[in-house]
């Protein structure tokens, strides 16, 4: 018998709590640039987003941000989609409420990306 340290719903909590502290980390590195800079032009905040480290830490957010709204939509999905509220309806609306998310998460992700490099 294996005991299984961390299950479904913890790893997912974690993976979580990790995006949303990893967002935080950028919001507060934002907040440092505009904050310890007493003018910014559009030279100066071009050349901060082509700054490597801050292209990776961009990076690092979208991605954070598109599994953490992946998560999200997951639980709101499965808490309205389901066959008490919607009855037989409830495979195909969940089903194409997924494909939907995923679409747009993924549009968004890949397009921002771009952008960023």
């Amino acid at each position: 018998m294996s005991v299984k340290f961390f299950e479904s719903g913890t790893n997912e909590f974690i993976i979580v709590r990790a995006c949303a502290m990893l967002m935080f980390l950028y919001i507060i590195y934002l907040i440092y640039f505009i904050v310890s800079t007493p003018s910014i032009d559009y030279s100066l905040w071009k050349t901060f987003f082509e700054g490597f480290v801050t292209r990776i830490f961009s990076s690092l957010f979208l991605i954070s941000f598109a599994v953490h709204t992946w998560f999200g939509t997951w639980a709101i999905g499965s808490d309205y989609f389901t066959p008490a509220r919607l009855g037989d309806l409830s495979k195909i609306v969940y089903s194409s409420y997924r494909i939907f998310c995923f679409l747009v998460i993924s549009v968004v992700l890949i397009w921002s990306l771009l952008i960023i490099w």
